[in-house]
């Protein structure tokens, strides 16, 4: 398979689409950055989706200096202007999206009661809205092709619920609710849909609730290689299926 080298940010004309394409968001740390590397070993062409400039960037740069084929497109994923642009990027260049990871998430800790509007407007926006625009504005895109793999990062606290994390838990059970209904929604289509939902991982995030780095955390690796192997089909799961990932 031919790999070419392209400038991270330059939107370009498109290029040949010999590549699988997967749009990451959230893509410049953490489980996002992990997933990006790992589709790139995998072959994709990668498409870094980050609100944060510099890592989202650096991301992309590290990639093609690998000899991956990688562009960034700054996206906030709650402002749907933000997502139609780089939804647009993504098939202009490269003609095809074959797999969006929705990964982008933000955490604020604290009792429902003194947690501001503001902080559970953005977690509602960013870790549950986002999705759903991504969903909507990859899906055309998808159901031309006849193919392609929607990958949710929910959470164990998508699955339960903990005092605390009251808004955060609300928008990842519903990421998983979302999986599901897509996935039905879907059926015959040709497009899978899939939740991951991974224990405390070591990410930036996972400090926010007070964990140690390193201590019985998750690594965000193997994470990405859930996802991956979920896109590639080495790993079987029903459409719809919310995969838990402890170790």
């Amino acid at each position: 398979m031919r790999t070419t080298r392209h400038a991270a940010g330059d939107p370009g004309s498109r290029e040949d689409q010999e590549q699988p394409v997967a749009l990451i968001t959230g893509a410049g740390r953490g489980i996002g950055r992990a997933t990006a590397e790992a589709c790139a070993a995998e072959g994709y062409t990668v498409v870094l989706a980050e609100i944060l400039t510099a890592v989202g960037r650096g991301g992309a740069e590290a990639l093609i200096r690998s000899g991956a084929r990688a562009v960034f497109v700054r996206t906030d994923v709650a402002n749907p202007a933000s997502v139609k642009r780089l939804v647009t990027t993504a098939l202009r260049r490269f003609g095809r999206i074959d797999c969006l990871v929705n990964n982008a998430g933000i955490l604020s800790v604290g009792p429902l009661a003194r947690l501001s509007v503001r902080d559970l407007d953005r977690m509602v926006a960013v870790n549950l809205r986002g999705p759903l625009l991504l969903a909507r504005a990859a899906l055309p895109a998808m159901l031309r092709q006849g193919s392609g793999s929607i990958i949710n990062v929910a959470s164990q606290l998508g699955k339960y619920g903990l005092g605390g994390y009251v808004t955060y838990c609300a928008t990842k059970f519903g990421v998983v609710g979302f999986t599901e209904a897509l996935a039905a929604e879907l059926a015959g289509t040709g497009v899978r849909v899939w939740a991951v939902c991974p224990g405390l991982v070591d990410t930036p995030m996972a400090r926010l609730s007070g964990a140690t780095s390193g201590a019985g955390l998750i690594r965000p690796e193997s994470v990405a290689r859930v996802i991956v192997d979920l896109a590639t089909g080495r790993r079987r799961e029903a459409s719809g299926t919310a995969v838990d990932v402890t170790r």
